[in-house]
């Protein structure tokens, strides 16, 4: 029996260490189209975005905290993978009054799944292209890959339609790091009556839409 038992566990970490991994930003991947690979950061491509980064003009001012998580089990309906993410809270200061503040949820241990980890406020999963993908980027390197973070204000009543993403460009300049970010919606839908009347709008998020730039600390 216990020859058995170290059979079977031999065959299982045998299968583990067999799956195959693929650069999750290689420009030529496609997430999800080998069931059970894991889509690895082979080149270390989320470093430049991890840490805490802060926006300050006046008394206003955005801080970001952005983390790395590993091997995050995923299943998209069809196959079974793993892959590599970014996931980051926030806080948001207007005129010197704090308006939102989710960075206490940074070190939360959500769980090792993609789904769980979409609990956090900032999830990080698309990189986008400066030549194929809104917003544009005029300052970007032809190639150069931005990501786009997911948005979430927690008891936000966006009524179901209204949603944000962050696209967060990394650079440095002057010999100091620094991210460009751009919030903006995909969603301006309106409430009206049948005269065409608005009878209800989505509340804007606490933190207004635009551009920033922020310095890593």
């Amino acid at each position: 029996m216990k020859k058995f038992n170290i059979l079977i566990l031999s065959l299982f970490f045998t299968i583990l260490s067999s799956a195959q991994i693929i650069d999750r930003y290689d420009n030529n991947t496609m997430i999800g189209d080998v069931n059970g690979a894991y889509y690895k950061d082979l080149t270390n491509f989320r470093y430049q975005f991890v840490g805490t980064w802060k926006y300050t003009q006046g008394t206003t001012s955005l801080t970001i905290m952005i983390q790395k998580r590993d091997n995050l089990s995923t299943f998209d309906g069809i196959n079974s993978y793993s892959q590599d993410l970014l996931v980051g809270e926030y806080r948001y200061v207007e005129n010197g009054i704090e308006k939102i503040n989710t960075l206490p949820n940074i070190n939360n241990n959500y769980g090792t799944t993609y789904r769980d980890n979409k609990k956090h406020n900032l999830f990080g999963w698309m990189r986008l292209r400066r030549s194929t993908s809104f917003p544009r980027c005029n300052e970007c390197e032809p190639n150069e890959r931005r990501i786009e973070f997911s948005y979430n204000e927690p008891n936000y009543d966006g009524m179901g339609v209204a949603n944000g993403h962050l696209v967060v460009r990394p650079y440095l300049e002057n010999g100091i790091e620094k991210i460009k970010v751009w919030f903006y919606t995909t969603n301006n839908v309106l409430f009206t009556d049948g005269q065409g009347n608005l009878t209800q709008n989505p509340e804007p998020f606490k933190l207004p839409f635009g551009e920033y730039i922020l310095i890593k600390q």
